[in-house]
């Protein structure tokens, strides 16, 4: 992947041959550790440039929120701005990989960090740990 932006066309690939949502997160988790093995400022902002849509709002937003994920874990600053624009939120909540009526929908709400709940995107933050 190496940026963002291949996560977001390997994400499309995966959309178009109908993935679970379940592989789409662990592409989420492989980018986070391949920016966790960034050592400089420089390469950190690179991999957080823009990506393209992955043509679902729902998988943009998480993207969106993917990346101000890693800026935490970095302690940048800020997130890139893109990371604000409208078509990165959605308008419903996107439960990931939990089915209408899930009983562990009030659990992972709670696990959600804030700027993934604010996109509209509700999934436990240690699914993005790859192991």
């Amino acid at each position: 992947m190496n940026d963002l932006d291949g996560c977001a066309v390997q994400m499309a690939q995966a959309l178009e041959a109908g993935w679970p949502d379940a592989d789409l997160v662990r592409l989420m988790a492989q980018s986070v550790e391949e920016f966790s093995a960034l050592r400089t400022d420089e390469a950190r902002h690179a991999f957080l440039r823009e990506p393209r849509s992955t043509g679902r709002i729902r998988w943009d937003a998480a993207l969106a929120g993917l990346a101000v994920h890693m800026c935490r874990l970095a302690d940048l600053d800020s997130a890139p701005s893109w990371t604000r624009a409208d078509t990165r939120f959605c308008p419903t909540f996107f439960w990931v990989g939990l089915p209408e009526g899930s009983s562990l929908r009030a659990y992972v709400f709670q696990r959600t960090p804030a700027y993934f709940k604010g996109r509209g995107v509700i999934l436990d933050q240690a699914n993005l740990v790859s192991v």
